[in-house]
């Protein structure tokens, strides 16, 4: 399979976990390219069964192409692992590295990658990394756009996307970090949070890219 293609598959994927309905314009966005190249590759993965489209849902990976999906997740999060604990990349730097390294390794690399590393269950970005032969699941999965009611959340995942990292650094705001929703407007759909000596309002574009778990509320 060609890199080009596993990248389409990521890309529905990830469209799949925040939209209803996927679309070639949805895929053209995402991926940077003309609407032309999208219909290209849609045919050819349509034709090859690694997707499926009907008019209720538009696109879906199907049976054969999930897990392939998986284990191309797998091989990119244990990469970021590696890259992390070994070569003491920072976090805003590994994400470029393994899209390039995940389509070039094998699959016995992988496995001994794996291995070597004793079987970690999360990239630095705190998404899930499944087991060899597993479908992908996220543990945490509820994104903070989601969160109806204000309370306390614990940071437990972000979106490995260079530019939100950097957003995220120069305010401080990392990845375990404990926050206190004060405030949502549904109306301007922001999300106003507080953590530490901070007071942060994200709109609904990066709150959508941030995954979080309730948390107790602190002790005094």
């Amino acid at each position: 399979m060609t890199p080009n293609k596993e990248d389409y598959l990521k890309c529905i994927y990830e469209i799949s976990q925040d939209s209803q309905k996927i679309n070639n314009k949805q895929i053209a966005a995402k991926m940077q390219v003309s609407a032309p190249a999208v219909s290209e590759m849609i045919k050819k993965m349509l034709a090859e069964g690694l997707i499926d489209k009907n008019k209720r849902h538009g696109y879906r990976l199907t049976e054969k192409g999930l897990p392939l999906v998986s284990e191309l997740y797998r091989k990119h999060r244990l990469i970021e692992v590696f890259l992390v604990d070994y070569l003491h990349y920072a976090i805003d730097e590994i994400h470029q590295e393994a899209e390039v390294l995940e389509h070039t390794v094998s699959a016995a690399f992988v496995d001994r990658l794996d291995k070597m590393l004793h079987y970690p269950r999360f990239c630095p970005h705190g998404g899930t990394i499944p087991k060899k032969g597993e479908q992908l699941k996220e543990i945490y999965h509820l994104p903070l756009k989601q969160v109806k009611q204000p309370g306390f959340y614990c940071v437990r995942r972000i979106h490995d996307d260079f530019l939100l990292l950097d957003y995220l650094a120069k305010h401080q705001l990392v990845l375990g970090q404990k926050v206190e929703i004060t405030q949502i407007d549904d109306y301007a759909k922001t999300y106003t949070i507080t953590y530490a000596d901070h007071e942060l309002t994200l709109p609904e574009n990066i709150a959508a890219q941030l995954y979080v778990e309730e948390a107790a509320r602190p002790q005094k």
